[in-house]
Order: C-alpha cells, then sequence, then structure tokens
C-alpha cells in the first residue's frame, strides 16, 4: 500500500510516496525512485504499535540507497519528554523544539525577562498543547520562530540569556 507523506527539512518540503514490503522501502520523489532497506532495531525490525503513536508517524532509519542523485533526507525518531521532565530540551541558553508541531503562540517577546519554569512557547502537536518553558532566567535575546510556524523536533526556539 502506497502512502504520500510530507515533510520538512533544512527548510525546504518535501512530498514522497512511500511502499514497505517487510524491511524493504521504495520511495518516490520529484519523478525519483529510491530503494531502502531497513535497518534493525536491537533484535530485527519491528513493526510499529499503537503504544508507539509518536515513533508511528516518523520515517524508520535509512540503511542503503539504490540510485544515485539526492536521497531524500534521513530522520529521527523522537519520543514523547516524560511528564516529569520540562517540555523542551535547552541547548545552552537555547530552546528546542521536544518534537514537530507548530506554534501556537509566544508568550515571552525579545527584550523581556523571564523566569526558569516559565511557559515561554506553545505549540500544538497531535491536537494537543505542548508548553514550553524556560529553562533558567534570563532575558529573551532572540525568537526564531513566529506563531503559526511548522517546526520540528530539536529546532531552536528561542535564546534567553
Amino acid at each position: 500500500m502506497k502512502k504520500q507523506i510530507k515533510f520538512q527539512f533544512k527548510g525546504t518540503i518535501y512530498t514522497v510516496d512511500v511502499e514497505r514490503d517487510g524491511n524493504e522501502l521504495t520511495l518516490e520523489s520529484s519523478g525519483e525512485t529510491y530503494q531502502v532497506t531497513l535497518l534493525p532495531d536491537e533484535g530485527g525490525v519491528k513493526k510499529p504499535s499503537a503504544a508507539k503513536a509518536l515513533k508511528k508517524s516518523q520515517p524508520a532509519p535509512v540503511a542503503a540507497v539504490a540510485k544515485s542523485g539526492p536521497a531524500p533526507a534521513p530522520s529521527r525518531s523522537v519520543a514523547a519528554p516524560a511528564p516529569s521532565q520540562p517540555a523542551a530540551a535547552a541547548s545552552g541558553n537555547i530552546l528546542t523544539a521536544p518534537l514537530t508541531g507548530v506554534v501556537k503562540e509566544i508568550k515571552a517577546a525579545e527584550g523581556r525577562n523571564v523566569e526558569a519554569g516559565e511557559i515561554v512557547i506553545v505549540m500544538e502537536a497531535m491536537k494537543m498543547d505542548i508548553d514550553i518553558n524556560a529553562q533558567a532566567s534570563g532575558t529573551v535575546q532572540e525568537v526564531y520562530v513566529r506563531q503559526g510556524d511548522s517546526v520540528s523536533a530539536n529546532q531552536q526556539l528561542m535564546k534567553i540569556e
């Protein structure tokens, strides 16, 4: 069964037709066809389950490309943060998106002082609101996204110093 997926990589949106036969995938994009093999995951290729809804929506890792030319972007599986953890990971003073979604609201503009734990951005993913909290107190130096932007997992959202 063919399935069409749409994703964004480094600012470019791609539409790819994907057909799976075991651990073999056939990817078609812009008239090009690619054959790829899924890598084993600790003991063999596992079928996605309903309990792993986040991982199910992400493409599997790519092992080999049979045809030369630009290959589809590699993907990463992303797990939702545990409820006891902050909603976003901080890389130094940079807040990043915990998963793919849409920026629903920016609660802290550039130049505003924020406290550690304060909600600074609200994202929407899978019809749920995801609060992004400041990891430390400081001043918002830069906001890298706007309301309505689609963001991918680990994409930079805001710099706080």
